[in-house]
């Protein structure tokens, strides 16, 4: 009963893909906008604003980061 709370492989898998891709896409997003430069599908994001703007990209770098750490750790051999 208790397994229905543990993530299957290819569950931690795509989790730790969509992070590192957040995590890349954020950072990658941060140093282009200290040049000046935006992605264009996140062009809207520069819309709102310098600092919405950095906060945005920064959650992104965060929450991909979150994301590789929660889809590597294994929830079975850690103690509760």
């Amino acid at each position: 009963m208790a397994n229905k709370f543990f993530m299957t492989d290819r569950q931690s898998t795509t989790l730790t893909v969509i992070g590192f891709l957040l995590f890349l896409l954020g950072f990658f997003s941060l140093a282009l906008n200290l040049v000046g430069v935006d992605l264009a599908f996140l062009r809207w994001v520069s819309a709102l604003g310098q600092l919405p703007s950095f906060l945005i990209r920064m959650a992104m770098v965060i929450v991909g980061m979150v994301f590789i750490f929660v889809g590597q750790t294994d929830w079975k051999r850690e103690e509760l």
